[in-house]
């Protein structure tokens, strides 16, 4: 029989340690691979695009039209990520090759550091941690600007795979978890306790808000001048998605007034961010270097996810989590 052929691309930051590991899960499922980046040489590009039978993208970013122009072999183009709004996957759609996802297999990841953000901002842990370790302990507030989770409103936008965990992790806080979703699910209210809102009723009735959605043009600026609005004074914002889910100027605006009281965010709109960046020189915003589903667990299991769909395509069995 013989052996496939898969395209790994990634970006130069991408530690070696993690490259080697995609590379030896490559090489354990049979498949003969070889890699690039998103900087090699456009012509060695389109010789690789043209000699493999599929590229697995890690991450999913922006490759030239003619480049891909060139896969005429390639049965299918797997995304490391859930999102794939930085991957041109018209072009891809305009040459008819099947373009995948992860299906948020990071969900446990990203749940968790969505509580982690939460648990911060509702403890200060970031400014604990530096006046005790200066041995500053006079004058602070002695929790009077602190709160508990249990009870407290939480509204997800966004139910699901990564919303249906995080909303399950704080029903384990005892809190009240409202949801918005575009399809509501009344079995997964009853079987668990959630309620359903309108986008509107949500942002009048919590206290802390978190964003599970995909970047897309009915989400961008999801969050915005004119729907913040409604929030609470002092409302929690948590955004482990997209930075564009949230208008930048509204957000930066509330902050200032006070009438988002804390905001937790793993995604930027300038990535890397840069040292002078006027949302991040808020005291009430503790921030990630979109990092979120990034745990060796999660890396195991998204890469043999996205080998098991890589397989299944080549054999022309079901492929799961098709963009197109």
């Amino acid at each position: 029989m013989i052996k496939k052929k898969i395209l790994y691309v990634y970006e130069e930051r991408i530690p070696l340690q993690l490259q080697k590991l995609v590379v030896n899960k490559i090489k354990l499922k049979k498949f003969i691979v070889r890699k690039m980046t998103y900087k090699t040489e456009k012509n060695k590009q389109k010789k690789l695009f043209k000699w493999c039978d599929a590229v697995f993208f890690a991450p999913g970013r922006k490759i030239d039209e003619e480049v891909i122009k060139e896969a005429s072999n390639c049965k299918i183009f797997q995304l490391w990520s859930s999102g794939f709004e930085k991957f041109n996957w018209q072009s891809a759609k305009k040459f008819k090759i099947p373009v995948c996802t992860n299906g948020s297999q990071n969900n446990v990841a990203v749940s968790e550091h969505a509580i982690m953000l939460l648990l911060s901002l509702s403890k200060k842990i970031i400014h604990f941690n530096k006046i005790t370790k200066l041995g500053k302990w006079k004058n602070n507030s002695h929790g009077l600007d602190l709160f508990e989770l249990k009870n407290k409103n939480i509204g997800i936008f966004g139910l699901g795979r990564i919303g249906l965990y995080f909303a399950k992790l704080c029903k384990s806080f005892n809190m009240n978890v409202y949801y918005h979703d575009i399809l509501r699910k009344k079995k997964i209210e009853i079987k668990h306790g959630f309620k359903y809102l309108t986008k509107k009723a949500l942002l009048k009735k919590c206290e802390i808000i978190s964003l599970h959605l995909h970047l897309n043009n009915d989400t961008i600026n999801y969050l915005n001048s004119t729907n913040l609005k409604l929030i609470k004074k002092g409302t929690i914002i948590i955004n482990v998605s997209r930075a564009q889910l949230i208008e930048q100027i509204a957000l930066i605006k509330y902050l200032k007034n006070g009438r988002i009281g804390g905001l937790g965010i793993d995604a930027h709109y300038n990535e890397p961010t840069k040292k002078n960046d006027k949302l991040l020189s808020f005291d009430n915003v503790i921030c990630t270097p979109h990092t979120a589903g990034s745990t060796k667990d999660t890396y195991e299991r998204v890469i043999d996810v996205c080998l098991t769909n890589i397989k299944n395509m080549l054999m022309k069995k079901k492929c799961n989590y098709r963009v197109i």
